[in-house]
């Protein structure tokens, strides 16, 4: 009788994987919102390519959907949903996955209830990607960009926002006390989203059943909008970018001390920071004005953070000319200086008279979130899927070009607007005719919209570069020290 000796020694066979509906493996959560993050990129410098051609040419148009509802398109909403995209789609994924990727490896650790982060990247994208789309049929009321969700949208993301902020906090709240930066960093930023979200939905609950009025739902708008900038955007960043460094450059941090005392002063600057946006007769003068200080002030902590790891690459700016996460990592650090200068310069009183409504704004978002949050992003990405999807990928041609698109690209876009916007306040000052200043910024307004375009190209870039690590690079494996031979930091690669 003829035998298979395969069937007489199973043991020669490898265990068949189980999967399962919900990925619960390490870094599932981590992977779930990197590519998240890498769609909502795509998406949102679509729109931002749109709005920026808006200006440009002024496109209008509704037609009737169901139930007396309209779908309404127009440069506004095109603006809002290009925002929303760029923060709670690209920038909010990113974060997350930041969280998810430098956690564990922070304190030895799997992350903990990965299967739940999983329901939570559900929850947030699904209830963003809703979101967007009301934005173009229901009424935008007197709310800022990232207050204009239904309160409905902002429950469902204040929902992803606590499922996220439960699972780190699990995870880290026993090793926290004696933690390295960026875990507070990521603690006070998960923390401050969740509360902000959690915040606007209740807030748009309450207008709906007491009406608040016009004027109280605005300033509690634009107050929730620059906390979430300052707050998670920034908190995020800084966590970001005092994890990656260090470890792109294979030196240790050059003073925790020095990274202690940012984290300190972003934390009692920030909160306050949004106080300056309240600009109205009713809130005192002395409120606004504490809120034009402490957003003058978060120049601090930057530039304490720029110093602390501008000396933590001593002796390795030969990285600096490479491919790899450090290069990306340093031109966060100058525009994360720059843009907290653009910051103090326009809460100064005068400035904001002349600059107020105007294409600065945009123009300085732009270098906030395309060029400080995203390069961060960047960097982090550079350093995590490599070892994420566990391949034998980094640099090459399309990180350059992501590289150089990006940074050209976030540049000029963000000078011709800012440039466009003092321009405009001149123009509106001397009492110019509307029609003849629309004229006039049309130079500007057409190099933002080229200059973006990279901006979207570089999104491209990173799609295509994330894909082919996965489908060409090399499988690599990894080793884990032998229990008890080194201390769980060592392990987790630190």
């Amino acid at each position: 009788m003829t035998v298979n000796p395969k069937k007489l020694r199973p043991y020669d066979q490898p265990p068949k994987r189980r999967r399962t509906l919900i990925p619960d493996g390490p870094d599932s959560a981590a992977t779930g919102f990197f590519i998240a993050a890498a769609l909502w990129l795509a998406v949102a410098a679509g729109l931002g390519a749109m709005a920026i051609g808006m200006r440009l040419i002024s496109v209008e148009f509704s037609f009737p959907l169901l139930f007396g509802f309209s779908f309404e398109f127009d440069q506004r909403r095109v603006e809002y949903a290009f925002v929303n995209a760029t923060v709670f789609g690209w920038l909010t994924n990113a974060g997350f996955a930041a969280v998810a990727f430098m956690t564990p490896r922070l304190l030895g650790r799997r992350m903990a209830m990965e299967k739940l982060l999983m329901l939570g990247l559900l929850a947030w994208n699904m209830a963003l990607a809703g979101g967007i789309a009301s934005l173009y049929v229901f009424d935008l009321g007197p709310n800022a960009p990232l207050s204009a969700l239904p309160w409905l949208i902002d429950g469902g993301l204040a929902t992803g926002a606590l499922i996220v902020t439960a699972g780190f906090l699990v995870t880290a709240v026993a090793s926290l006390r004696t933690g390295y930066v960026s875990l507070w960093f990521a603690a006070v930023a998960l923390l401050s989203l969740a509360g902000l979200t959690g915040l606007n939905a209740l807030i748009g609950l309450l207008d709906l059943f007491l009406n608040l009025g016009e004027l109280p739902v605005a300033l509690a708008s634009v107050f929730v909008e620059r906390a979430i900038s300052v707050l998670w955007l920034l908190g995020v960043a800084y966590a970001v970018l005092h994890y990656v460094v260090p470890r792109a450059s294979g030196q240790p941090l050059a003073s925790a001390g020095i990274g202690m005392l940012s984290f300190v002063t972003w934390l009692l600057l920030a909160p306050l920071a949004g106080l300056g946006t309240l600009l109205d007769q009713s809130v005192p003068f002395a409120i606004t004005s504490l809120g034009n200080v402490t957003t003058m002030l978060l120049l601090v902590p930057a530039a304490l953070t720029v110093i602390n790891l501008v000396q933590t690459m001593q002796g390795r700016w030969t990285l600096l000319f490479g491919s790899g996460a450090v290069p990306f990592a340093a031109i966060s650090l100058a525009f994360l200086l720059g843009a907290s200068l653009l910051d103090a310069i326009g809460s100064l009183r005068s400035v904001r008279l002349l600059i107020d409504g105007t294409d600065w704004e945009r123009g300085a978002f732009l270098w906030a979130a395309y060029g400080a949050f995203t390069f961060a992003a960047f960097a982090l990405a550079e350093h995590a899927l490599p070892r994420i999807l566990r391949r034998a990928w980094g640099g090459g041609v399309l990180s350059g070009a992501q590289l150089w698109l990006a940074f050209g690209g976030a540049t000029v876009a963000g000078l011709a607007l800012m440039g466009g916007g003092m321009a405009e306040g001149s123009l509106l000052a001397q009492g110019t005719a509307p029609d003849a200043v629309g004229e006039q910024l049309l130079i500007y307004r057409a190099t933002a919209f080229l200059g973006f375009g990279m901006v979207a190209l570089a999104g491209l870039a990173f799609v295509v570069n994330l894909f082919l690590m996965y489908t060409s690079g090399d499988p690599v494996e990894y080793t884990v020290p032998a229990s008890g031979s080194t201390s769980a930091t060592a392990a987790a690669g630190h």
